[in-house]
């Protein structure tokens, strides 16, 4: 039930504006996006573990919800 929000919110407390917390999140979720086929093939996941995986484990939208 984590929420990114609250890590922007936080990020005061690491030294980093909201911006700067913002923009890490931003470069780690494109990240994920872009390597997740290749990980995926890596780690040799069946098509259905990368169903589920992707969008629950991984890049949950509700993780995004402001």
């Amino acid at each position: 039930m984590s929420r990114l929000a609250v890590c922007v919110d936080a990020a005061a407390q690491f030294l980093l504006s909201p911006h700067e917390a913002q923009a890490i999140i931003d470069r780690q979720a494109q990240s994920i996006r872009d390597n997740w086929q290749y990980v995926c093939d890596e780690a040799d996941l069946s098509a259905v573990d990368r169903e589920f995986l992707w969008e629950r484990q991984f890049l949950n939208p509700y993780a995004f919800f402001q």
